[in-house]
């Protein structure tokens, strides 16, 4: 949800000082806020042209391919169509381009859908960002899981992530010892689905700690407590509301469409 939030927040940077956009300063404004982009395309509607004057338009639609939002995260299809937009430019100026509701006349609301690839997110997962935040989950919720022949000093190395058939994903991993060579591999596989548009559901896991079977009351804990993380209404202190509507996974790509709804950063 990131990127939701780096492309919705970029839309208030489209007005220029005087209320003049076209299509390339919106491709520029979108371009500053990622890393970089192989392909995008943007199509403004602002029948009738003066209304942009008053921070105005019918439509904004997005298209791009092969979108960098860090050096790590690649994005290997992004669709993005907009509802009219409408902001105070004044407001906006003095906010200093930061959607707060007081420059939102109305709110920024769009269809979003984001496909990756497999590739794309193995290479994500080398990341040190990655790798921390795999660190600190594999730390609260597989320590137990060999009952007591790991601890808080293994280290995660090589994690990777394959697309399955009928919406399941597998997650392999290597816990190392700092102070030996011993690794120990970790499995998991599990289906994900979607409740209520609102959460991510890990269904039927199952998790192997060398060739330890995960028992299922620990992996009850960890389906909890993924089923928290992956919550879209954390965003709403963002001032972001999303709704997925469409979540998808083949051995090909994972595809994701929701309703997002940016009504300004909170005060």
């Amino acid at each position: 949800m990131e990127l939701i939030t780096i492309i919705l927040s970029g839309i208030t940077a489209l007005f220029s000082l005087t209320g003049v956009v076209v299509d390339k300063n919106v491709e520029a404004a979108l371009l500053s806020q990622l890393d970089r982009a192989e392909q995008l395309q943007v199509r403004t509607d602002n029948a009738p042209p003066h209304q942009i004057i008053n921070g105005k338009i019918n439509k904004l639609r997005i298209a791009g391919r092969g979108l960098w939002v860090t050096r790590d995260l690649r994005i290997d299809t992004l669709e993005i169509e907009t509802d009219p937009l409408a902001l105070d430019l004044k407001a906006l100026q003095a906010d200093g381009q930061t959607p707060r509701s007081s420059s939102l006349q109305q709110p920024i609301q769009a269809g979003v859908k984001l496909k990756f690839n497999e590739e794309d997110l193995n290479n994500f997962l080398k990341s040190p960002d990655a790798i921390a935040q795999l660190q600190k989950m594999t730390t609260s919720t597989l320590g137990g899981a060999a009952a007591g022949s790991l601890n808080k000093d293994y280290q995660i190395t090589n994690p990777q992530v394959r697309f399955l058939a009928n919406n399941r994903i597998a997650i392999r991993a290597e816990l190392q010892d700092p102070a030996s060579s011993e690794k120990i591999a970790v499995n998991l596989e599990t289906g994900v689905s979607v409740i209520g548009g609102r959460k991510f559901q890990l269904v039927e896991p199952a998790a192997t700690v060398g060739s330890t079977p995960v028992p299922q009351f620990l992996l009850a804990g960890l389906t909890a407590g993924m089923d928290e993380r992956l919550n879209v209404d954390i965003l709403e202190q963002r001032g972001l509301t999303a709704r997925i509507l469409q979540f998808k996974v083949n051995p090909q790509q994972l595809e994701l469409a929701a309703f997002v709804r940016l009504t300004g950063r909170k005060e």
